[in-house]
């Protein structure tokens, strides 16, 4: 039936058993958290997600079709999240949420994993640590940002998850070796010149 691939809203009694963990309604259904994009069983030991943010499924086939990710901790789909899996989910998570305050905790908390280990295999497999990576996602939104947009330095830096304007031209001066205003002005004199 379609409706057994449909994402329904959590009811009362799916939002018990996945506050209590209740191991009995594991297999009856899953539910999936928008925010994170993984879906778990009800006993999953994982931090859980705001009401508002959790939908259910019948499967962990349905929960994947419509895009979810199975946790790693609980295994929904009793299969083992490999680590390039698992790396990927912190990626996502990190592109979807970079404008957000975040810490390595706060992604592996996300990632339903602890974090130094979600640190030593996102560094293998990516090359980088994930704030670096974060840093890295921020940096190439301003630079969009500086060249595509009328927005002020300050806005910018909101607008990429830095606290202020002052922390984000830092950063961005020791990445880029030149500060945001100065960048912007030559990247668009450059283009200017290029122009037929």
């Amino acid at each position: 039936m379609a409706t057994d691939r449909a994402e329904q809203a959590v009811n009362v009694e799916q939002w018990q058993a996945i506050n209590e963990r209740d191991q009995r309604f594991d297999g009856e259904f899953f539910y999936a958290d928008r925010n994170t994009q993984l879906y778990c069983k009800p006993s999953c030991p994982s931090r859980l997600p705001k009401f508002n943010l959790v939908c259910t499924f019948s499967s962990a086939e349905a929960a994947e079709a419509h895009g979810y990710r199975p946790c790693r901790r609980c295994r929904p789909n009793g299969k083992t999240v490999t680590d390039l899996e698992w790396a990927g989910q912190a990626e996502r998570f990190i592109h979807n949420h970079y404008q957000n305050p975040l810490s390595v905790n706060r992604i592996a908390e996300a990632c339903h994993g602890p974090s130094s280990e979600l640190q030593k295999i996102f560094i293998r497999i990516y090359g980088v640590s994930l704030l670096d990576y974060l840093n890295r996602v921020r940096m190439d939104q301003a630079r969009y940002l500086l060249i595509h947009s009328g927005c002020f330095i300050k806005q910018i830096a909101e607008l990429v998850g830095m606290p202020s304007a002052a922390e984000f031209s830092r950063k961005f001066k020791e990445k880029e070796g030149m500060a945001p205003t100065l960048y912007r002005r030559q990247v668009r004199k450059r283009k200017r010149e290029h122009r037929p």
